[in-house]
């Protein structure tokens, strides 16, 4: 029998391969029945095997089992029940789903998830940046709250980190347990600090893989926002470690993925940074052997290419392009498309990939443990799910992870309809 005071609320499906649930944007997804879950998990990049489905009760959601920080994506039925329960303070607003034009499907709630006897610690900055610096496994969360509060006056301290690091970037592409120069750039993206732009700039310049060793998966997955957030307008520098040879290919295609979101945000015109983007196509750009022109292709026919498509032509008949990273017909579906839609998607990206959440971009990460009870009773989809342990696993650290893209599930209804990334 269902124990009333801690009901059923609805399901979540937890990604093995990624470590981590299914989310809507920030919000850990929450669906009504595991059909209507089933459903949703049709339309992702995943098999549906690579998913387990977990009975979520609202004790989960209080413990906050996704990481997600207190917010939830919830179908219409699952929010009826969270309803019916008393004591909670939350707000709910319906999702903004572009693709949808009927009543809402989906609704976000933000849960109030501090506890009324909860007493704040008050974090010294030496305090804060000492718990940055080495790697145990746990999320600061505590501390990056504390490190907001005192953005002024931390800034220069991480901006410092991050001078550390370029001075002697063997010794934290060798040390793993060194860990504040993943606070301090995510940090200073967040802060949207323009005195660390150059420093970011340069860390990401250095040659073959370092940058890689040092960040991890940031140098694909944060960057591009990274080095949007912190220029100030200014593209200067971030169109200098695009042509940088000497510097890592992903380094440079985020480089030039925050070229297209200064598009959207009006630092520069679409027309400018399509034409510069046509001059990278001439197979000189990088090694012989190289994704850097596939990736590059992609940026561009999201940008709308229609003044470069015979140079677009061409480098797929001079096979810099490949057709399996992207065929020739998704340039005809952009220019079929029409350039305001192919920007109104390049903005839906840029927002989905946005760091004003810092804990909603962070605190998912595999590395970090924050164990939670969120394994409850199982499914009758059993038959259909791989089984699995009740144990979320994390790796000893994001640096270890391959350079591929691994980003946070940010699923939407939207995507559904079509592939992100």
């Amino acid at each position: 029998m269902e124990n009333k005071d801690n009901p059923i609320i609805g399901y979540s499906a937890f990604i093995f391969f990624e470590e981590c649930y299914e989310y809507n944007e920030n919000a850990c997804y929450i669906a009504d029945s595991p059909e209507s879950l089933k459903e949703l998990l049709e339309g992702v990049d995943f098999n549906i095997k690579d998913y387990r489905i977990d009975t979520i009760k609202l004790n989960d959601i209080l413990d906050d089992y996704g990481c997600s920080f207190g917010e939830f994506a919830m179908e219409p039925e699952a929010l009826k029940r969270f309803k019916h329960v008393e004591g909670l303070t939350y707000t709910v607003e319906p999702y903004d789903n572009p693709f949808n034009y009927g009543e809402p499907d989906l609704f976000v709630v933000n849960i109030d998830m501090k506890n009324d006897s909860e007493v704040d610690k008050e974090y010294t900055i030496p305090e804060i940046l000492e718990s940055f610096r080495i790697f145990d496994g746990v999320y600061k969360r505590e501390q990056i709250d504390a490190a907001v509060n005192f953005k002024e006056e931390i800034t220069p301290h991480l901006i410092k980190i991050l001078e550390t690091v370029l001075a002697d970037p063997e010794k934290y592409a060798s040390d793993e347990n060194l860990n504040d120069n993943m606070y301090a750039v995510m940090l200073l993206g967040h802060f949207k600090e323009c005195a660390s732009h150059k420093v970011i700039v340069d860390l990401f310049s250095l040659p073959d893989d370092l940058a890689d060793k040092i960040f991890g998966d940031i140098t694909t997955s944060n960057l591009p926002v990274i080095l949007l957030n912190t220029c100030g307008g200014s593209i200067e520098l971030i169109k200098s470690l695009i042509l940088n040879k000497e510097a890592d290919d992903f380094c440079r295609i985020s480089a030039c993925e925050a070229l297209a979101y200064a598009v959207v945000e009006g630092y520069v015109s679409r027309e400018d940074v399509v034409t510069f983007f046509g001059t990278l196509f001439i197979g000189k750009e990088t090694d012989v052997i190289s994704d850097f022109w596939g990736l590059m292709a992609i940026i561009v026919c999201n940008l709308y290419p229609e003044e470069i498509i015979e140079i677009i032509k061409q480098a797929y008949y001079d096979e810099l392009i490949m057709p399996g990273m992207i065929p020739y017909s998704e340039f005809e579906d952009a220019l079929k498309l029409g350039k305001n839609k192919c920007l109104e998607r390049l903005k839906i990206d840029l927002e989905q990939r946005s760091l004003d959440d810092i804990h909603g971009s962070m605190s998912w990460w595999a590395c970090f443990n924050e164990e939670s009870n969120f394994f409850s009773s199982s499914t009758d989809l059993k038959d259909d799910f791989y089984p699995s342990d009740n144990e979320q696993t994390s790796s000893k650290s994001q640096k270890n992870k391959k350079k591929a893209k691994k980003k946070k599930r940010k699923q939407t209804m939207a995507s559904k309809k079509k592939n992100r990334r």
